[in-house]
């Protein structure tokens, strides 16, 4: 998969996993999906401009640490979704897969039934990898519409 799949991979997993999130029975308040979504999306640039800071930082203890959660991050992502082509959208990525990782705390924190977290981000990944799929390749107006809206929410890309 190369990073601009990984990327609409990840958006449609974040956005699932919000609207999830939003249809969550008993749920006393009335949550606003997109602006849950801005929330993550803003919570994952600013801990990705963290890390990145501190990589680039050249303090001994602030670098190692920086360097070990990049490391920690950067498996995760290849282990579900495949080596990260270097250089092209890295940041966007981390920025989603942080995102990500916050939306399936956060919906685990409001279910009755713990899910098992790995398996649900596993199955939701391959969901949003056949949902990519599947739109692009139609080259459908529905595609470009849905195109547009996401380059419009993070960005082009």
């Amino acid at each position: 998969m190369d990073n601009t799949a990984k990327i609409y991979t990840l958006y449609f997993v974040l956005v699932d996993t919000i609207t999830s999130i939003c249809n969550i029975p008993n749920n006393k308040e009335k949550i606003d999906g997109d602006a849950l979504f801005k929330r993550f999306l803003t919570y994952g640039k600013e801990q990705y401009s963290d890390l990145h800071y501190d990589l680039v930082a050249e303090i001994g203890g602030i670098h190692s640490k920086a360097e070990q959660e990049y490391a920690k991050i950067a498996t995760k992502i290849i282990n579900f979704l495949g080596s990260l082509r270097e250089g092209k959208n890295i940041d966007l990525i981390f920025t989603l897969w942080i995102a990500v990782e916050l939306a399936f705390s956060f919906h685990s924190s409001l279910c009755k039934n713990q899910p098992n977290l790995f398996d649900d981000l596993e199955n939701q990944l391959r969901l949003g990898q056949q949902k990519y799929l599947t739109l692009s390749q139609s080259n459908s107006e529905e595609w470009q519409n849905l195109d547009s809206i996401i380059k419009a929410k993070l960005g082009n890309f």
